[in-house]
């Protein structure tokens, strides 16, 4: 399959007006009966929860300033106190790469809960399903049992250097296995000491290429922040941007048109708010139901 001919299929995705009653207007797959009788099977069933209108119509304005959205070489300013210019958004970079960025207030959260959840999630399908029911079919982890609460590492740092092979796409349609390797600060060139500036709480950073053909797709860095009520989860993600077999970030050597790549960011940028969102509506309650245990 020819890599271009891959990423063709992921671009024309959602309408040029993005809004809430298209998203749950977005086919869903059917359960198995087994995983009908799991006891997180209601959140599959539940509305998708609403982008922030403000959100919306970022991206429904179009494209934003490059010149303001943050470079990956620029990444480390994401670990800073305050906000940048662009916190919600995407665009085509002057280097023909691709950028995406999102915030998104998860009310009732807690830091706990959410490296809790990057280590419960990648065990079974339907658990990485029920995030973003509308695109994420499944999941599998490589090593799962390092994920386990008897693995006995911290969890805060558990997920790191880990790898998931989610079934998802921007839609069920276009769904594909992907792989995304989990880095630590260090590896991603950042200085770890930024991590304990009091304004990160946990941080996540990985990078994402498909499976086959082997095309890069994206390094994301997730940045959570204890607030007033829960916490605020930044997103960045560089398309077309990777890490070579030394560990250096690099761009792609697969030549896509720009036209892809802005779709895709846009594509990316959509995602990332209906599933962050979406999974700030479930985690408070199903942290407390699972009783904050990771097992398989």
């Amino acid at each position: 399959m020819n890599p271009v001919s891959t990423l063709l299929g992921m671009k024309n995705v959602f309408p040029r007006i993005i809004s809430n009653d298209f998203i749950n207007s977005m086919p869903r797959c059917e359960l198995t009966p087994e995983e009908k009788t799991l006891p997180y099977a209601k959140y599959y069933y539940k509305n998708m929860a609403n982008v922030p209108r403000e959100d919306l119509d970022i991206v429904n304005r179009g494209p934003v300033d490059p010149n303001l959205a943050l470079p990956i070489s620029g990444r480390s300013k994401l670990m800073n106190p305050g906000y940048l210019p662009v916190e919600t958004g995407y665009c085509l970079m002057p280097d023909g790469s691709g950028f995406a960025a999102t915030k998104v207030f998860m009310p009732g959260v807690t830091t706990k809960m959410i490296d809790w959840w990057f280590n419960w999630h990648p065990l079974v399908g339907l658990r990485y399903a029920i995030w973003c029911p509308v695109a994420h079919k499944s999941i599998s982890a490589l090593t799962p049992e390092a994920h386990l609460d008897r693995s006995g590492v911290d969890l805060h740092i558990r997920n790191i250097g880990k790898t998931h092979y989610p079934v998802e796409g921007f839609n069920l349609q276009g769904a594909q296995k992907l792989a995304i390797v989990f880095k630590s600060a260090r590896q991603m060139g950042l200085d770890e000491k930024l991590l304990q500036n009091g304004s990160v709480s946990t941080f996540a950073a990985a990078t994402v290429k498909n499976v086959w053909p082997p095309v890069p797709i994206n390094i994301f860095f997730h940045v959570v922040r204890e607030v007033d009520g829960g916490v605020e989860y930044r997103s960045r993600y560089w398309l077309t941007y990777t890490m070579d077999d030394k560990g250096n970030i690099v761009k792609s050597k697969v030549p896509l048109p720009g036209s892809i790549v802005l779709a895709m960011s846009r594509n990316n940028c959509i995602h990332s708010l209906m599933e962050y969102n979406n999974l700030a509506s479930i985690l408070p309650s199903l942290y407390q139901e699972m009783n904050g245990k990771i097992e398989m």
